[in-house]
């Protein structure tokens, strides 16, 4: 079995990532993975590398009046705000909790305030700003259960931290990303050896298919 995550995090959100772009809830997911996948810090500070040196080769161009006031109003206030969640390096809490992870959920997973979410399902949401309709959320799925059938409204990522799924699109294990948006259909079913706990987050809520899938998406919508 790989230690190693197999599944990153798409280019593209790496580089806003690297540009600071990301809002908090979808930073979190990444700084998670970077702090458990040797291959993105890497790719990341490439990244970094490169825009410093664009940055260097940049003609110096004036500033419009007041803009030197603005900017500094903007530190001013982005000070009050929590530190942003972003992890370049190899980190883990003793309970194998991405560091980063932790000033959200502290060092045990099995003490959280799972809730009944269906038939082998639990969850915790985590107190991030998120985007309208979506959720920002911890999901536990009991050995060999799945998840229904759904397809999504918006974007989707999802970061396993203990145990693993397969889907239609592969199989998924610790520190593996999956990125779904409204072309993906699917239905994860967690391995059978241990409980999978991800760490997931939605722009909108999910559309469930099946026979329970309206009684679902009205959950869904409640819930986010």
């Amino acid at each position: 079995m790989s230690t190693k995550p197999e599944h990153h995090i798409p280019a593209a959100w790496l580089l806003d990532y690297a540009a600071g772009t990301l809002a908090e809830s979808w930073s979190l997911v990444v700084a998670c993975h970077l702090s458990l996948c040797p291959h993105c810090r890497a790719e990341l500070r490439h990244l970094e590398a490169t825009g410093g040196g664009l940055l260097d080769e940049a003609a110096p161009a004036d500033l419009r009046p007041g803009s030197l006031e603005a900017a500094m109003g903007e530190l001013d206030g982005a000070a009050q705000l929590p530190p942003p969640a972003k992890a370049a390096e190899k980190s883990a809490a003793p309970a194998g909790i991405p560091k980063p992870l932790l000033a959200y959920i502290g060092d045990d997973l099995d003490k959280l305030p799972w809730r009944w979410s269906g038939a082998g399902l639990h969850s915790v949401a985590l107190p991030l700003p998120k985007a309208r309709g979506g959720m920002v959320s911890l999901l536990r799925i009991a050995p060999g259960q799945s998840m229904p059938v759904h397809s999504h409204r918006g974007e989707e990522m999802t970061l396993v931290l203990r145990g693993g799924f397969t889907d239609e699109r592969g199989a998924f294990q610790r520190g593996d990303v999956e990125v779904a948006d409204g072309d993906v259909e699917h239905r994860p079913v967690a391995m059978s050896d241990q409980p999978c706990i991800c760490l997931a987050v939605t722009d909108a809520p999910l559309r469930f298919q099946g026979p329970f899938g309206w009684i679902l998406n009205q959950w869904a919508r409640l819930s986010s």
